[in-house]
C-alpha cells in the first residue's frame, strides 16, 4: 500500500513516523512548509491531491476534500482516514468519495483521542493525573483502531453504509464513560517475565537463546518489525567467522564462540555457518580495528593454529589468480581455512527459536520508559503501544538506540560513536565467483579512505541470487563522513563518494567483477579501544553494546556472558576488558578506571 500524509505538523509527522516503524515501505508527505515533510523513510510530495496512493491520511487544515479534489483525485485510492476534523469541504464531496468506493472512517472514530482522554478524567482522576502518558495513547490507539475496523466490517466495507452503522460502534450515552475501561485495559496490557530483553539483534536473541537453556523466562521486544532489522547492524547474510586475530584474546573466544554456534545449530536444525577460508592480505598497516596481516600471523603462530602464510604479493596472485593484481605490491598475506561466514539474519532467528516459549519475542514495540527502581527492585517498562512490562531485571541490548534506552531509564550513558558504513553487491559471472576468495584488504589511510576493505563470495549472498546470476558482497571497514551521537541524523543512503571508493577498489582488485547492483549503508555501534561493553549498569540493569563491527562471530558466547551478569555464575570469559567503568567507554561511571586500563594493556589488542 502507498500511503500520503497530508500534513506533517505535530499529529501528521508522527503518524508518517509510527507507518514506517510499523513497516510501510511507501509514504508520501505533504505539507505547507515542505521542511516539514522531511521525514525518514518517508518520500516527499508536493501535490497530494494529483499523486496517486491506495490510502489518504488529513492531517492538516479542515475542508480540504473540495468537490473539484474528490472527483479528480487519481485512481486506486481505496481509503481515507486521518486526524483532521471534517475533511470534506461539504457533503457532496464525500458522496463523490463514497461513489469512488473510497472507504472513509469518520474522524469522530479516528480521532477521538481528546474526547476519550477527557472520559478517563471524568471518571477517575487520580488515574488520569499519574499515569505514565504512553500507556494512556495506547489505550487510545487501541480503541480507535478497534472501533474503526468494527466500523469498516458492519458496513461491509460498503463507503454508503458507514454513516448508517456508526451507531453500531459508538457507545450510547446512557450510562458510565468509556474512560472506566482504562484502569482495565492497563491490567490486560500487562505481564510479568523474569528478564526483559531491549533489542531484537545479535545481542538481545544470543541473550535469550543462552537464559532459555537456564530455564530463564524472558520478554525480548524490538521496535522494529523483524527480528534483526535492516535499518540495524545484525541484518543480512553474511558475517565472518575467524580465529585469525592480532589479540590471543579475541582469538580463543573466537574458538569458544564456535563450539557454542554448533549447540545453535544442532538446537535449530538450521546450518548456519558456512566454512569457506579467510584471506588476510595487503600492506604493512600496523594495527587497525580488524588487526593487521602480520599481527594474525603472529598469534595464530603462537597459538599453534593452521593457517598459511604468503610472503609477497606474487605468492597472494600465484594462489588466487581472480586477486592478479596483487603481483608486484609489498604485500603479505595469512590464510585460515577454518574461517567463513554466517547467516547473519537466520542465525538471530535461529536463537530466538532456540529459547522456545522460555522467551516471547514482541515485534514493532518501541521502549519509551524504563524505571529500574519499580516495586520491590523490580524492572517496569512501558511501550509506545502502551504495554507494562515488569521483570527481576532487563538486559539492554539496543545497539545504536543503547544510549536512548539508558536515558529513559535515568541510567548513566555510554561513550559510544555510531559509524555509518557501507557495502555493496556486485555481479558476476559463475565461473569466476568461485575463483573469488573470502578476502580482508589492509591498505594504509588515506584521507578519507580508510584502508580497509573486504569481500565475501557469492557463496555468501544468498539473498540476492537470481535468475542463475552470482554476486559478491564488497564493503569497507571504516565509517561514512563524521562519526554520531545517535541515529537522528544517520543516512541509510550513505555517500556516494565512499561508493566510488568501493567501486573503484573492485575495478582495482577485482577486474573480472561486473556492475554494482545495489548499495547499503548500516550503524556500527562504536567504542574508542573497540572492546564491546558487557557490564551491569544497575544492580538489575546489564547492558551490552560497542559490538565495534566484530561482535557477530562471538554471537552465543556474548548471550552466555550476559546470562552470566544477571546470574551472578561464572562468565565463559573474562569480563573485566568489557567493564562500563572503563575509561574510553565511561562518561558517569567512575568506578575504578585505571585498573581496567592496566589490565587491557596487557592484553596487547
Amino acid at each position: 500500500l502507498t500511503f500520503t500524509v497530508q500534513g506533517c505538523g505535530k499529529v501528521g509527522s508522527t503518524v508518517a513516523k509510527e507507518l514506517v516503524r510499523l513497516g510501510a515501505k511507501h509514504v508520501q508527505t505533504c505539507d505547507l512548509f515542505p521542511q516539514a515533510a522531511e521525514i525518514k523513510g518517508c518520500t516527499q510530495i508536493h501535490d497530494w491531491a494529483n499523486t496517486s496512493c491506495d490510502f489518504l491520511v488529513p492531517c492538516a487544515n479542515s475542508l480540504a476534500i473540495t468537490e473539484e479534489v474528490a472527483s479528480n483525485f487519481p485512481e486506486g485510492i481505496k481509503f481515507c482516514v486521518g486526524a483532521t476534523n471534517s475533511p470534506f469541504a461539504n457533503e457532496k464531496a464525500k458522496g463523490i468519495f463514497d461513489k469512488r468506493g473510497v472507504m472513509h472512517i469518520p474522524e469522530s472514530i479516528s480521532s477521538a483521542g481528546a474526547i476519550l482522554a477527557d472520559s478517563v478524567e471524568w471518571s477517575n482522576i487520580n488515574l488520569y493525573q499519574t499515569v505514565e502518558p504512553a500507556k494512556m495513547y495506547g489505550w487510545i490507539r487501541d480503541i480507535s483502531r478497534e472501533k474503526a475496523s468494527d466500523l469498516a466490517a458492519h458496513a461491509g466495507k460498503e463507503p454508503q453504509y458507514v454513516e448508517s452503522n456508526l451507531k453500531n460502534v459508538v457507545p450510547s450515552r446512557d450510562g458510565a464513560p468509556v474512560g472506566k475501561d482504562f484502569e482495565k485495559w492497563i491490567e490486560e496490557h500487562s505481564s510479568t517475565t523474569e528478564t526483559l530483553i531491549v533489542g531484537g539483534g545479535l545481542a538481545g536473541t544470543a541473550t535469550a537463546f543462552s537464559l532459555a537453556e537456564k530455564g530463564i523466562r524472558s520478554i525480548l521486544i524490538e521496535q522494529a518489525s523483524s527480528l534483526s532489522p535492516p535499518t540495524a547492524s545484525s541484518s543480512g547474510d553474511s558475517r565472518m567467522y575467524r580465529k585469525m586475530y592480532s589479540s590471543e584474546f579475541f582469538s580463543k573466544m573466537a574458538a569458544q564462540a564456535l563450539e557454542r554456534w554448533g549447540d545453535v545449530e544442532k538446537k535449530s536444525g538450521k546450518k548456519l555457518l558456512q566454512e569457506n577460508g579467510l584471506l588476510f592480505y595487503g600492506e604493512d598497516t600496523g594495527e587497525t580495528v580488524e588487526g593487521s596481516v602480520l599481527g594474525a600471523k603472529e598469534v595464530m603462530e603462537k597459538l599453534n593454529l593452521p593457517h598459511k602464510y604468503y610472503a609477497t604479493g606474487d605468492e597472494i596472485a600465484d594462489a588466487y589468480p581472480a586477486l592478479e593484481s596483487c603481483r608486484g605490491k609489498p604485500y603479505s598475506g595469512v590464510y585460515e581455512e577454518t574461517a567463513g561466514h554466517i547467516r547473519a539474519s537466520k542465525a538471530c532467528e535461529a536463537m530466538a527459536e532456540g529459547a522456545g516459549d522460555k522467551c516471547n519475542v514482541k515485534l514493532n514495540s518501541k521502549i519509551v520508559s524504563l524505571d529500574n527502581q519499580g516495586e520491590g527492585g523490580k524492572v517496569v517498562a512501558v511501550t509506545e503501544d502502551g504495554e507494562t512490562i515488569t521483570a527481576d531485571s532487563a538486559v539492554v541490548c539496543a545497539g545504536a538506540w543503547t544510549n536512548k534506552v539508558l536515558e529513559s531509564a535515568n541510567l548513566p550513558q555510554l561513550n559510544l560513536e555510531v559509524w555509518q558504513v557501507q557495502w555493496a553487491h556486485f555481479e558476476v559471472a559463475n565461473d569466476v565467483a568461485a575463483s573469488i576468495p573470502q578476502a580482508f584488504h589492509f591498505r594504509k589511510e588515506n584521507d578519507i579512505d580508510g584502508g580497509l576493505y573486504y569481500v565475501f563470495p557469492s557463496s555468501a549472498t544468498e539473498s540476492v541470487q537470481n535468475g542463475g546470476k552470482s554476486f559478491v558482497k564488497v564493503g569497507v571497514d571504516f565509517r561514512t563522513g563524521e562519526a554520531l551521537t545517535d541515529m537522528s541524523s544517520f543516512n541509510y543512503e550513505g555517500s556516494q563518494e565512499v561508493l566510488k571508493m568501493i567501486d573503484e577498489w573492485v575495478k582495482e582488485h577485482l577486474p573480472s567483477v561486473g556492475e554494482r547492483l545495489d548499495s547499503y549503508c548500516h550503524p556500527y555501534t562504536m567504542t574508542e579501544d573497540s572492546y564491546f561493553v558487557m557490564d551491569k549498569v544497575a544492580d538489575n540493569v546489564a547492558v551490552f553494546s560497542g559490538g565495534s563491527g566484530r561482535a557477530f562471530k562471538f554471537g552465543p558466547l556474548l548471550g552466555d556472558c550476559m546470562a552470566s551478569l544477571l546470574t551472578g555464575e561464572q562468565a565463559p570469559v573474562d569480563l573485566a576488558p568489557f567493564s562500563a567503568t572503563r575509561a574510553a567507554v565511561s562518561s558517569n561511571l567512575n568506578k575504578a578506571r585505571q585498573p581496567v586500563v592496566a589490565y587491557l594493556d596487557t592484553l596487547g589488542a
